[in-house]
C-alpha cells in the first residue's frame, strides 16, 4: 500500500512528533510512505527530523490558506506518485487534500488532531463538513475529539474512528546515574523535588495556575522547586509573576531539545491545560508517563482518557488552584507514591497507548476507507459506462 501524508508545518509540536513515530513504524510494516509537507516557519526543523529517520519527502511552500500553488503541487504529487491513501493532517491540509479524489483516484483519510474553536465559525464550519463528507474515513486522535466532530456534524458518524497517539515506551525512562546527571545539569540537589511543565508558554497552557500552586505548595514542602521548559509570548509576564509568589523556587529553561532527559529529571510532571486551548490529546503528558513520572493534570479535553485518576497521577478540576497546590503537596511529601503512581503510568503507556497499537489501528482505518470508497467509484463508473452505451436498467 502506497500512503502520501500531507500537512502544513510550522516546527516541531505534537502532530509532528506524533508524525516521526507514525510514519517509520508504517514504513516499518511494509508500506511504502511519503510525506509532502507544506512549509512555513521553522519547518526545516520537521523536514530534517523526518529524513533522518528515511521517510522520502518534500517540502513546498504553504502560502496562504487558499493556495493554488500548493493545489499545483500536490496534484503534482499525487501523479508522480500514485498513492493508494492520501492522509491529510490538520485544516490546511484537509483543503488541498480534496484534490485526492479528482487525481490519481486516492482514497483521502484525515486526521484531526484539536478541537479549535474556529470550527465553530462559518464559513470554517462549512468547509470542515466538506472535507470530511468526502473523507473515506476520519482518524479522531481522542475521544474529546471524536465528540468534538459529532457535536458540530463535521463529519458523518460512520466514518470516525479514534485512533489514540502511540509511543514506544520502552525507550524514554533512564537508569539512575543518567537521571542523577540530568538532575545535576538543571542544577538540582538531591534532597530536591522536581515539578516540571513542558508547554509553549501561551494562554490556555495553565502556566500561571500552576505558578500560584507550586507557591501555595512550598509553605508544607519548601524543597518542591518548578522547572518550565518551553517558549513563547508570555515568559516575560510569568518570570514577572514567579519572583513575586515564589522567589528563587522557580527557573525558567527555555525550549529543550532533550524532552526525554527533562522529564526524566523531574519528580512530577504538570499539565494544567485549560478548556479554552482546544487540545486534541496532549502526547507531552503521555511521555511523562513513559518516562515513569506521576502525573498531576486538569480534567480537560482528552487528559482523563490519559491519566487514571489516583492510579498514575491525578485529575483536578481546571481552576481550582487549591486542588492543584494539594495534589503537588501530596506528591513532594511522599516518594513512594511518586513511585508507584509513576510505575503504573509507564505501563500504562507502554499497552494502552503502545506504538503497535496506534500503527495497527491505523492500518485498519487504511484497509476500511479503501473498502468504503473504492467499490462505490466502481458502480459509479459502471453506471456511466451503461449510461453512455444506451444500455437501460431496469
Amino acid at each position: 500500500m502506497k500512503v502520501l501524508h500531507i500537512q502544513k508545518v510550522a516546527g516541531i509540536g505534537g502532530s509532528e512528533r506524533h508524525l516521526l513515530s507514525l510514519l517509520p513504524a508504517l514504513a516499518g510494516a511494509g508500506l511504502d510512505v511519503r510525506m509532502l509537507i507544506a512549509a512555513t516557519d521553522d519547518a526545516n526543523r520537521f523536514a530534517d527530523a523526518l529524513g533522518a529517520l528515511g521517510i522520502p519527502l518534500r517540502v513546498v511552500p504553504a502560502g496562504p490558506h487558499l493556495n493554488p500553488a500548493l493545489a499545483t503541487a500536490v496534484a503534482r504529487e499525487i501523479r508522480a506518485f500514485r498513492p493508494d491513501i492520501v492522509h491529510t493532517h490538520l485544516v490546511h491540509a484537509d483543503i488541498h487534500g480534496q484534490l485526492a479524489m479528482a487525481v490519481g483516484r486516492a482514497v483521502r483519510v484525515s486526521s484531526v488532531h484539536s478541537t479549535p474553536a474556529f470550527y465553530r465559525r462559518q464559513p470554517f464550519r462549512t468547509g470542515a463538513r466538506l472535507a470530511g463528507r468526502h473523507a473515506g474515513a476520519v482518524i479522531a486522535i481522542s475521544e474529546h475529539v471524536r465528540g468534538f466532530l459529532e457535536h458540530l456534524r463535521l463529519v458523518p458518524v460512520d466514518r470516525v474512528r479514534v485512533v489514540h497517539y502511540g509511543i514506544d515506551a520502552s525507550g524514554w525512562s533512564l537508569d539512575e546515574s543518567e537521571r542523577r546527571r540530568a538532575r545535576e545539569r538543571l542544577g538540582l540537589r538531591p534532597a530536591e523535588v522536581a515539578v516540571g511543565i513542558a508547554a509553549r508558554l501561551i494562554p490556555g497552557k495553565g502556566h500561571s495556575l500552576l505558578l500560584e500552586a507550586v507557591a501555595d505548595a512550598r509553605r508544607e514542602n519548601p524543597q518542591l522547586q518548578l522547572l518550565v521548559a518551553g517558549r513563547g509570548p508570555l515568559r516575560a509576564e510569568l518570570e514577572r509573576d514567579a519572583e513575586r509568589i515564589a522567589p528563587g523556587a522557580i527557573a525558567f529553561i527555555g525550549f529543550v531539545e532533550d524532552v526525554k532527559g527533562f522529564m526524566n529529571a523531574c519528580d512530577v510532571l504538570a499539565f494544567p491545560t485549560q478548556p479554552a486551548l482546544g487540545e486534541g490529546f496532549g502526547l507531552a503528558a503521555l511521555e511523562a508517563m513513559a518516562t515513569g513520572r506521576p502525573v498531576v493534570a486538569t480534567e480537560v479535553a482528552s487528559l482523563p482518557e490519559l491519566v487514571s485518576d489516583g492510579e498514575t497521577g491525578f485529575l483536578v478540576e481546571p481552576r481550582a488552584v487549591d486542588e492543584l497546590a494539594a495534589a503537588l503537596a501530596t506528591l513532594t511529601r511522599d516518594g513512594e507514591l511518586r513511585e508507584r503512581l509513576g510505575a503504573r503510568g509507564r505501563e500504562r503507556a507502554r499497552t494502552t497507548f503502545s506504538l503497535e497499537l496506534m500503527v495497527e489501528r491505523t492500518l485498519a482505518v487504511y484497509h476500511e476507507a479503501i473498502g468504503r470508497v473504492r467499490p462505490r467509484r466502481i458502480r459509479r463508473r459502471a453506471l456511466c459506462s451503461s449510461s453512455r452505451s444506451g444500455v437501460r436498467r431496469s
